[in-house]
């Protein structure tokens, strides 16, 4: 029988266990979830933490409670990938596989920016928003900026959605006027994959809150004791609280393994996922793929479900003898943009002409549609 070995139970891995329940089920094949976190939850919760309408023990699943019954699930964390010997080496055991589909997602470097880890908070790390929250609770005054460290990071709309909820914060208390809210990109644009027009809404939601707005702005180095940022362009910015996106880049282990190339993450192939192991796959925010433009996709988790239901769907018909569907590179997000309010954005990939993208105008009923989304996957992934 052969053996399916998920490595990552984030939203890739978590929707390749789910559609290869049945034919575990029927015992055509064994299916082996390895994930070291005993929780799941999504990565808009860091920012409903922050502004305060979760606590930071809400919005969790426990794998323990995975609606995939006959998927093993293994909390394990991954030592080493051997893919000349199909073997993953976890810290408690060795497992070999037939099929690996490696769903680990991005690894948060922050060292890669020198002072970054010391001088600011992470926003991609659930442990440091509860002392930036109580951080803004307590700023009167001065600079708050918003960096986006490097490119490509996970969820193009995130380090946009916080600095219109860190607004939304300093308003409620009535401190906005003597805050300065910054943020600064090295993007050309907000969201460049989504396309001119979708940028400039980004740009005018922005400039409506009055958050100064950089591109093209690549932070070099943070000075934690006198508080600024130099940027490879010469500009240079204090601040009371800095607020970044680190760089990412694919976990070592998957380095190590030989995987990734010069982007630091695993190039596969647009609609397969293979990587260039035999029988590998990569989804998701560890994967490097490339659009028929030649544009890099983009890492989100809407995007790493899509992937998944390719490669599970595949997997699926290789094993059924049945023919496969093809990845169509759309989904749609959510983009909250603070006052109650979230924008739903579809995204088109794979269009002739180029990625193709459209943007809503913001609405209760858009942030209702996100929590909505995050109800339907809990209750696909682990039930009520």
């Amino acid at each position: 029988m052969e053996h399916v070995v998920i490595l990552g139970g984030g939203f890739g891995g978590l929707t390749v266990a789910t559609e290869l329940e049945p034919l575990a089920a029927s015992g055509k094949v064994r299916v082996t979830l390895v994930e070291r976190n005993t929780h799941f939850r999504m990565g808009f919760n860091k920012q409903w933490v922050l502004d305060g309408r979760r606590r930071p023990d809400e919005g969790l699943r426990p794998y323990a409670s995975l609606r995939a019954r006959h998927v093993a699930f293994l909390h394990d964390a991954v030592a080493a990938i051997d893919t000349a010997r199909r073997t993953a080496h976890l810290k408690s055991r060795r497992i070999e596989y037939d099929h690996l589909v490696v769903a680990l997602g991005a690894e948060l470097a922050p060292e890669l920016v020198p002072g970054l880890a010391e001088g600011a908070y992470d926003l991609f790390d659930d442990a440091a928003i509860p002392t930036l929250k109580a951080a803004v609770e307590g700023m009167t005054e001065g600079t708050l900026i918003v960096a986006i460290a490097s490119v490509p990071f996970k969820c193009p709309p995130a380090p946009y959605e916080y600095a219109l909820l860190l607004d939304d914060m300093l308003r409620r208390r009535k401190v906005r006027q003597a805050v300065r809210l910054a943020l600064t990109t090295p993007e050309p644009q907000p969201m460049p994959t989504a396309g001119k027009a979708v940028g400039d809404q980004m740009k005018a939601l922005l400039a409506e809150r009055g958050i100064e707005y950089e591109t093209q702005h690549k932070p070099r180095a943070v000075d934690a004791a006198t508080r600024v940022v130099t940027y490879e362009n010469g500009a240079k910015l204090a601040y009371e609280i800095l607020a970044a996106v680190p760089p990412h880049r694919a976990p070592k282990v998957v380095r190590d393994a030989g995987l990734t190339d010069a982007s630091g993450f695993v190039p596969v192939e647009l609609g397969t996922f293979r990587a260039s192991a035999p029988d590998v796959y990569a989804i998701g925010d560890v994967a490097a793929i490339k659009l028929p433009g030649g544009g890099p996709h983009p890492k989100a988790g809407v995007f790493a479900e899509a992937q998944a239901l390719a490669v599970a769907r595949a997997l699926i018909g290789r094993m059924d003898g049945v023919g496969a569907p093809t990845y169509e590179g759309v989904a749609t997000c959510y983009v909250e943009t603070g006052r109650g309010m979230a924008a739903p954005a579809e995204l088109h990939l794979l269009e002739p002409d180029g990625p193709r993208a459209k943007m809503v105008a913001p609405s209760v009923a858009g942030l209702a549609a996100k929590a909505e989304f995050e109800r339907e996957r809990f209750a696909r992934w682990f039930g009520g």
